[in-house]
């Protein structure tokens, strides 16, 4: 009898696969995901290796049709092996043999228990009885060979199981014909031990037993996908040809199913890794779940108060509010003062522009012609933007991504969309270091290289390229400079308003929303009520996917439900969810990306990073609170904390979109991995000081070289709708 293979067992996972899938994907309908009339072919007992549920291919017939009639008389032979093994999975063939192997064992037990003379007085009916149940068993086991090959018998228990049952049955037929022979009535004394050990498998089978049963015989009618998910997941774990391996693998699949832990992180990923890493990951992307933790017994700790329900104090022992950056309520209401830039023409707008510092041969005019030309590049200088705009680099660059679209979409004029880019100029700080309109309008303008890429632009319609820059564009607004972790431990107003759930992202995406209430600056005052709704829900998810508790979560999703199984297959989008999860995960990657820029770009930023990064940690020292990691100015060492956001946050995104964006292939990733190298060669004595001369030693070596930076330039190189125009 031939073996279960291993292509048996994917034959069953991909239809568990299946199902997960639709559940996942196809929460709302079971349409799709009708499972139920296959699932017993796929988990049929017969070797696979040549049984399929699908028709073989057809070959030519070299002798007269002798292969298809070979072919046919294979396919009934394993047809017979599937149905025999569907019969002893039934509930009714497995209560008989659970009640044969009970019986069994109280009869073991009394076997214990009696003397010698009623054993000699009732050794007919005890031989009798012993081969018959063992008899009963033997057949048991040989049918469930026969449907299910020898892999059956690679669970431990059952294979002892196997070999007592022979072993006592090869025994009691010798005892049955009153042999004589010194040596064999030696080997029979050891059916006592056999006795013994049968009581111990006795127990293991009605155990095993019983768990499937109980199983069978509690189905509820499935109110939910999941449900009709750990059912199948169940009925495939206690399937007879299941390894210990496989089985291992489906209970830990069931608990994560269970749990919600389906994109959680594994552990393994923060193995090996610094503690100054570990600490970051931990306190800022690894939120522990209510599952992973242990509750403490009460009378532990009656007498104690625990930590995280007393306020923070700060010298004098008074809660700290920090308040100091956020708009209060009453000022949220007040009335938004408005510049009337919608009745400048484009040249005045150029006057009020002109930069004071900049130093150029070229007019205004011509700068910003420069300039708005590699608007769709991947090295657009963002900061020569900002000085070029005098500060305005926001109103500016949003106004030439959005006024085309803006129009179409929104149907608003241009007046109002610069109202609207000028009060969320104004709601960054220029204060922050890095959270500010700079951060913004980067974020904003790497959105639209991705958006601009061929194979993308097919699955979203203009108002959906509109919404995800707009949502650029607000995803920090008012931001104060520090993160979620320390609004939190401070219980800070924003922090309470938000029930310390993505305070920061929150209250970005809140406060936009304010700013719309005043009719000069509302952008979506022209469109249905089913299109505000359609716009406001997206902003939403976009700007919340931002929050860095999200990541791996929305990686994992984005693996699961973006990427092709294959390089040969084609990114499809198959729904509005799969769209959000896109729009989202562009976002995203885009408020991260600044490790895959010019190596210029990136120190700049890292600059301004760190530098706000030692405000937020002088902050947390002043009030005697824990500093978050690389945070303090004192002990910080740039080359982890480089390394480690490339390692864990950047990297695993970009390579994602390697896969699906050719562009992204050929420059940013491997402008990312240059970069990432670069701080891995460095010293870890390198301090945040030391960046600007690291820059200025770029500067020197690209002018001695004459070296210019290749532009990756849009796939559609006439974007009109981006307003690239004067």
């Amino acid at each position: 009898m031939s073996d279960l293979k291993s292509n048996s067992l994917p034959d069953a996972l991909r239809l568990v696969i299946s199902s997960v899938t639709c559940a996942i994907s196809a929460p709302t309908t079971n349409s799709n995901c009708d499972v139920s009339k296959e699932k017993r072919t796929y988990w049929s007992p017969a070797d696979s290796t040549t049984y399929s549920s699908s028709p073989p291919k057809r070959r030519k017939a070299t002798d007269g049709g002798t292969h298809i009639r070979e072919a046919s008389a294979l396919r009934r032979h394993y047809q017979w092996r599937i149905s025999l093994g569907e019969m002893m999975q039934k509930v009714a063939v497995e209560l008989f043999f659970v009640l044969v192997v009970l019986c069994y064992g109280v009869f073991v037990v009394l076997q214990i228990t009696m003397g010698e003379k009623d054993l000699v007085l009732y050794k007919f009916y005890i031989e009798i009885c012993d081969i018959t149940v063992g008899s009963i068993l033997l057949m048991e086991i040989s049918l469930k060979m026969i449907a299910f090959g020898t892999i059956y018998l690679r669970d431990g228990w059952t294979l002892f199981d196997t070999i007592v049952i022979i072993a006592s049955f090869i025994l009691s037929v010798f005892a049955a014909t009153g042999t004589k022979s010194t040596i064999l009535l030696k080997i029979l004394r050891l059916r006592v031990v056999l006795r013994i050990l049968r009581i111990v498998v006795v127990f293991e089978r009605i155990k095993k037993r019983s768990h499937k049963m109980v199983f069978s015989q509690t189905e509820k009618p499935m109110s939910s996908p999941v449900e009709r998910v750990l059912s199948i997941l169940q009925e495939l774990r206690y399937h007879p040809a299941i390894s210990n391996q496989h089985r291992s693998d489906i209970t830990f699949a069931i608990n994560a199913i269970k749990n919600n832990r389906l994109y959680e992180v594994n552990d393994e990923l923060i193995t090996n890794v610094d503690d100054d890493t570990q600490n970051w990951l931990r306190g800022e992307l690894l939120k522990a779940k209510d599952s992973n933790k242990i509750i403490i017994d009460p009378k532990q700790c009656a007498n104690q108060r625990s930590s995280f329900l007393s306020p923070l104090p700060d010298s004098e022992g008074t809660r700290i509010e920090v308040t100091e950056n956020i708009t209060s309520i009453d000022e949220e209401k007040e009335c938004i003062k408005v510049i009337e830039l919608s009745r400048m023409s484009s040249a005045q707008r150029i006057s009020l522009l002109q930069p004071n510092t900049l130093r150029t041969s070229f007019s205004s005019e011509q700068v910003f012609k420069e300039l708005y030309r590699n608007l769709c590049c991947w090295d657009f200088d963002i900061f020569a933007a900002n000085t070029i705009t005098n500060g305005h680099v926001l109103s500016h660059v949003g106004y030439q991504l959005l006024y085309g679209l803006a129009a179409e979409t929104l149907n608003i004029p241009n007046g109002l969309l610069i109202n609207f880019l000028e009060e969320i100029q104004r709601g960054y700080l220029s204060s922050n270091p890095y959270h500010n309109a700079i951060h913004a309008t980067d974020v904003m303008q790497t959105v639209q290289f991705f958006l601009s890429q061929d194979e993308l632009t097919s699955f979203l319609l203009p108002l959906d390229c509109c919404l995800a820059l707009i949502a650029a564009a607000v995803h920090d607004f008012r931001h104060d400079g520090f993160n979620n972790s320390f609004h939190i431990n401070t219980s800070s107003e924003i922090a309470i308003r938000y029930n310390d759930h993505a305070v920061l992202e929150n209250y970005h995406v809140a406060q936009s929303f304010l700013v719309m209430k005043n009719q000069d600056c509302n952008i979506f005052a022209h469109l249905s009520a089913e299109d505000f709704k359609y716009s406001r829900e997206m902003i939403i998810q976009m700007v919340l996917a931002t929050d860095m508790a999200r990541h791996f979560e929305e990686v994992a999703l984005f693996k699961t439900n973006i990427l092709p199984a294959s390089s040969s297959e084609q990114l499809n989008i198959k729904n509005l969810g799969d769209k959000k999860l896109l729009l989202k995960m562009i976002l995203h990657t885009c408020d991260v990306s600044n490790p895959a820029k010019s190596r210029q770009t990136m120190l700049r930023w890292t600059n301004r990073v760190i530098e706000e990064f030692f405000v937020q940690g002088d902050m947390e020292k002043q009030l005697n609170m824990p500093i978050s990691p690389f945070m303090d100015r004192d002990t910080i060492v740039l080359k982890k904390m480089q390394v480690g956001f490339a390692d864990f946050i950047v990297i695993p995104l970009f390579t994602i979109w390697a896969q699906l964006l050719p562009v992204i292939q050929a420059g940013p990733f491997k402008i990312l991995q240059g970069n990432r190298e670069f701080w891995a060669t460095l010293s870890d004595e390198v301090k945040p000081h030391m960046i600007n001369d690291i820059i200025n030693e770029l500067v020197i070596e690209q002018a001695k070289s004459g070296h210019v930076e290749t532009r990756l330039e849009s796939n559609n190189p006439d974007d009109t709708h981006t307003g690239l125009q004067w």
